[in-house]
């Protein structure tokens, strides 16, 4: 009764006293109990993206083709860069469409008409056009320079063979898991696999827990009791040297461009030629999340880089791996 009356109000300065003694009479009424407070609407967290860097690297390098490819402004800059960079070299002809995956560690290649064969390029860039640091390595702000399976590492095994012996008996208890665990032997095939889990065990534990909270619950909880000896972090530290080594000396030149490849005048860029990496002389585990298992190693000339161990292919279900950055 009492809404219908004031509901009967005219104008804007009533109609907007209305909605004050309305709000103050329902604050009233939940107050003592006679009506319920409405549920709030819960803000939704922005998505995770894990392979948005990727996908605009991508964008990117399909941009870097055309505009060579039609030597468009964008494109003779890029190639007049390179000339600029190596000026003993003669400035390649043609971008040619090669890597982009896990097995090759470059991008694309450069081809020069005049001879046989081709170079490969590592390609890094930003959608800010920023200047380019040039005492820091060109992956400075890339998704990473390596990526590769954990099982490649002493520490990978360490870490599947501690998380089988004494995480695995609380999932399957907790998730209920009704195919029979597999041996270590068994299991470490799809905790390694770059990809979709193939045995029955693994693939019933996708099913019931991926994309749920109780596995990236326990995987904190098992990251952050995961701490290397000295003993082991010097064995990582050999083993990440010369894995690091062999990668970059896959790659002939790196181009780093920052900003928008479509407008000439809207990027920086920057070309280098074939690097490796410089003696490590310390290592450290750091972070305390548990989200991932980090490692910041330090390089003669106080140059840094990054290694993550995680699950690659769902939080304690496929694709134990190393990353480095």
């Amino acid at each position: 009764m009492i809404l219908k009356q004031q509901l009967q109000y005219r104008g804007k300065a009533q109609a907007r006293r209305v909605v004050k003694d309305v709000a103050a009479l329902v604050k009233v009424l939940i107050g003592e109990g006679l009506i319920q407070e409405p549920p709030k609407e819960e803000k939704k967290a922005k998505a995770y993206e894990p392979h948005a860097k990727s996908k605009k690297e991508t964008i990117n390098l399909e941009k870097i083709h055309y505009h060579i490819k039609n030597d468009t402004p964008s494109g003779k800059r890029i190639k007049e860069e390179f000339g600029k960079t190596f000026p003993d070299k003669k400035v390649f002809d043609e971008t040619v469409v090669t890597g982009g995956n896990r097995k090759t560690h470059h991008d694309f290649g450069i081809k020069w008409l005049s001879e046989e064969g081709k170079k490969v390029v590592e390609f890094k860039g930003s959608e800010k056009k920023k200047p380019i640091d040039a005492t820091k390595p060109p992956w400075e702000n890339a998704v990473q320079f390596y990526n590769g399976t954990g099982n490649k590492f002493t520490v990978g095994h360490s870490y599947a063979k501690k998380f089988y012996a004494t995480v695995l008996d609380e999932i399957i208890a907790h998730l209920d898991i009704k195919t029979p665990k597999p041996s270590y032997e068994e299991w470490e095939k799809d905790a390694f696999l770059q990809g979709k889990p193939k045995t029955p065990f693994v693939c019933e534990l996708r099913e019931k827990g991926y994309g749920g909270k109780y596995l990236s619950d326990i995987r904190r909880k098992f990251n952050k009791a995961f701490v290397l000896e000295p003993s082991e972090l010097e064995i990582l530290k050999s083993e990440v040297l010369k894995k690091a080594n062999e990668v970059l000396e896959e790659k002939d030149y790196w181009l780093q461009i920052n900003g928008n490849i479509d407008e000439p005048a809207g990027f920086e860029i920057r070309w280098s030629g074939k690097i490796g990496m410089r003696e490590i002389v310390e290592i450290k585990q750091i972070g305390k999340s548990g989200c991932d298992i980090n490692f910041e190693f330090t390089c003669e000339g106080e140059n840094k880089f990054f290694g993550k161990l995680r699950w690659g292919y769902g939080q304690c279900i496929t694709n134990i791996r190393l990353d480095l950055k």
